[in-house]
């Protein structure tokens, strides 16, 4: 499966902000062997991409520690407001854990260790739920 079966016009950026460099290269390889082009953002850099109008992404991927570190004393949810699908990877899924979640507005929560094709199908799963496309719209 690539990019060209989830109903993507155009190879779409997924945002990636994960913490653990080994991991966030793997996900890059994973991903762009499905078609996607990828973009790493970390916690100073992802709120002022996701507002970039030339540099959106169809998803953002983001892990645990990433996340804590955006939402560390901050009221305000970072995410809601961009219109960008937000998949959260976590080490253990827990009520509080999917409470923060959904009131920062994540889309999605998956729990590692990622198996073939986990995160592949959420992405497909979300971009298909929310129908966002990113810049290029959905195919034809």
């Amino acid at each position: 499966m690539d990019a060209g079966d989830i109903g993507v016009a155009q190879a779409e950026t997924i945002l990636i902000a994960v913490a653990d460099g080994v991991l966030a290269d793997s996900l890059r390889f994973s991903l762009e062997l499905e078609g996607f082009e990828t973009r790493f953002c970390d916690e100073h850099s992802l709120l002022a991409t996701l507002r970039a109008p030339c540099v959106g992404g169809a998803c953002l991927v983001l892990d645990q520690d990433v996340f804590a570190r955006m939402l560390d004393g901050k009221n305000t949810p970072p995410f809601a407001d961009h219109g960008v699908p937000v998949i959260l990877m976590v080490s253990l899924t827990t009520k509080q854990v999917l409470a923060r979640a959904a009131a920062a507005g994540v889309t999605q929560v998956v729990e590692k260790p990622l198996l073939e094709g986990d995160l592949f199908d959420v992405i497909k799963q979300v971009i298909d739920k929310t129908g966002y496309y990113g810049r290029a719209g959905p195919s034809s």
